[in-house]
């Protein structure tokens, strides 16, 4: 290649390296950046404009809305009530309430106010007093009577001259206080000093300028005098000022002019801005021109001076740069070569350093993680099997059958059922706890405890509905309901020191599940710790949530949230418990477990 010629030397080849690589790219981005630089310079021209057109308008709109606001009284006023019902016979009437608004009312209004020209009403019936002259008012109603009520009842018109003083005509509809219809119109005609001020205040250069046209087309303000009031929209400048506001650029001679336009919402007005984009634009395009220059300046000296150098440190920087790269999308077996004994190798040999720790500590993380989990599993099974490890089942199967065979002999029938029942309750809890049982075989076996209960509480009262026809059909897991019971007599009823009193296990198909219920009669718990405890539960985490590790209690060991846990993992989501009720008449917990018959219909709850 060119720049990889045996012939050429060291110092050519770079000098050709650094003008392809870099000047041409440099020649490329200086021209991007000009154009960019230019456009920069007219947007923000645009937005400078668009703000002070803005600020404009919001002076007019705050002007006339102040017009709107010193005018309002004179729609309510009795006076002029009664001046909108005179009839033309009722002159006597008309001269006595025409002279008391133009010495009362109307001074009211002009006090203060050198822009307020006059002001003038009308009624529709074709009476008007005015303080410049009622036989111009009257000749203004019919002009402006259909374009107000046509529209809206204000409305500013157009301009036009009295006694050659040019000025702005605002017209308003009364309306009548009892019927809510138009009784006439209330003319006010302003001066053009305000406006002028306001546009005035705004310098855009030396030959920038702001005018204002109405609704209508017309001039409103304009430099030129001349202008004023002659109709200024003409089709070209239709098509352009579609919007309700926007900019554009038009060619004057070799000038370019930017033209903004916004219309007000409230006056109906565009107000546009004229400005010279090579008068906006001269000092910024110096500005830039200079600091290209000096750029340029300052590149060619820093190509110079660093070219040879950063040539020499980039190689190795790239490789670097490449197997870091490598790292950062997991390859941790990436090696940088140690040979160089400058920066650039211990740079190296440091990179080698921190991939080996990376590995190592992600290494430990995982291993960490793996034992959490195993030992997140453990506890878990160690919470079921806690119950079962505390005895030896052989030697307790042999101890309980001698009692029985003793009890037989004697004929003390109380103990041999005990014997019995508790050598089926020992048989039945050291099962594998992983296998899939019934709910018959979990019914059967809290039968049996229960039995057993009875005999050490002579009063507790039993009570367990079921249909022995569905509980083949509802999956369930070991031990679930005995430490829900115990819960029940813990911390239903010895917690208070009560007796036991009642204990009742009923179940229901419901929605397509099976709801077993287990209900005492002892003293429940608070409100809100029962919406704690029901939120714990309905959350799908398997840790036990902090808030009722505090509490203690219900959830204490293998209580509810083991129960809870346990259903849960073997058959998902929404099985699991809920605290239907608990107050100081007792406390209810309902157990949504999976019934496989495929014989209800979804939706019906069938009492069994």
């Amino acid at each position: 290649m060119l720049f990889y010629r045996k012939t050429l030397s060291i110092k050519a080849k770079l000098a050709r390296l650094i003008l392809f690589i870099l000047c041409v790219p440099l020649l490329i981005f200086g021209t991007l950046w000009y154009v960019k630089a230019s456009e920069s310079i007219e947007r923000n021209a645009v937005d400078y404009n668009e703000q002070l057109i803005g600020q404009i308008n919001s002076q007019l709109d705050g002007y006339f809305t102040d017009l709107e606001r010193i005018t309002y009284p004179l729609l309510l006023h009795p006076q002029i009530q009664s001046f909108m019902k005179l009839s033309p016979d009722e002159q006597y009437d008309r001269f006595l309430i025409s002279k008391k608004i133009s010495d009362e009312l109307f001074p009211s209004i002009t006090f203060g106010r050198p822009d307020i020209y006059g002001l003038s009403i009308v009624s529709n019936n074709g009476i008007a007093t005015s303080s410049y002259s009622a036989a111009v008012g009257k000749g203004s109603y019919e002009q402006y009577k259909n374009a107000v009520l046509g529209d809206r009842n204000y409305r500013i018109a157009g301009i036009e001259y009295m006694d050659s003083i040019p000025v702005l005509t605002i017209a308003r509809t009364f309306l009548d206080t009892v019927s809510y219809q138009s009784s006439g119109i209330l003319l006010v005609y302003v001066r053009l000093s305000e406006i002028i001020k306001i546009c005035e205040k705004i310098k855009l250069g030396d030959t920038g300028f702001i005018w204002i046209m109405d609704a209508e087309g017309r001039v409103v303000y304009h430099p030129q005098k001349d202008k004023w009031g002659k109709q200024a929209l003409t089709p070209e400048l239709s098509a352009k000022l579609t919007h309700e506001n926007g900019h554009y650029v038009e060619k004057a001679g070799q000038d370019k002019r930017l033209i903004i336009y916004e219309r007000s919402a409230k006056t109906g007005w565009t107000l546009i801005s004229e400005v010279s984009l090579k008068e906006l634009n001269r000092e910024m395009i110096s500005l830039r021109n200079i600091t290209i220059w000096v750029g340029l300046l300052v590149v060619g000296i820093a190509l110079i001076v660093t070219g040879g150098f950063s040539l020499y440190l980039t190689q190795s920087l790239l490789q670097l740069q490449r197997l870091m790269r490598r790292a950062e999308e997991g390859d941790l077996s990436v090696k940088a070569p140690e040979r160089r004994n400058d920066e650039l190798g211990a740079l190296n040999r440091g990179f080698n350093r921190m991939v080996g720790e990376i590995g190592r500590l992600l290494e430990e993380v995982q291993t960490s993680r793996m034992k959490e989990q195993e030992m997140e599993i453990r506890q878990r099974e160690s919470a079921l099997q806690a119950m079962q490890s505390q005895i030896n089942p052989h030697f307790l199967y042999n101890t309980l059958e001698i009692i029985n065979s003793y009890a037989i002999i004697e004929n003390v029938r109380p103990i041999s059922r005990m014997a019995t029942s508790l050598a089926d309750i020992f048989r039945y809890s050291v099962g594998n706890p992983g296998q899939a049982v019934t709910l018959l075989e979990e019914i059967r076996y809290i039968r049996t405890y229960l039995e057993i209960q009875q005999e050490r509480f002579q009063a507790l009262q039993v009570e367990i509905v079921t249909d022995e026809a569905h509980l083949p059909k509802v999956q369930a897991v070991r031990l679930m309901i005995q430490p829900l019971v115990e819960n029940v007599f813990k911390h239903g009823y010895q917690a208070y020191k009560q007796k036991p009193s009642y204990i009742g296990i009923s179940g229901m198909v419901r929605d397509g599940d099976y709801i077993l219920r287990i209900e005492d009669w002892g003293q429940g718990m608070d409100s809100g710790l029962k919406e704690r405890y029901n939120a714990a539960i309905a959350a799908d985490d398997r840790e036990m949530p902090p808030q009722t590790q505090e509490v203690g209690g219900m959830f204490d060991a293998i209580g509810l949230w083991n129960v809870h846990q346990r259903i849960r993992i073997h058959f998902g989501h929404p099985y699991g418990l809920f605290i239907a009720k608990s107050d100081e008449t007792g406390t209810m917990i309902e157990m949504r477990l999976k019934f496989v018959a495929g014989s209800l219909e979804k939706g019906a709850e069938n009492d069994v």
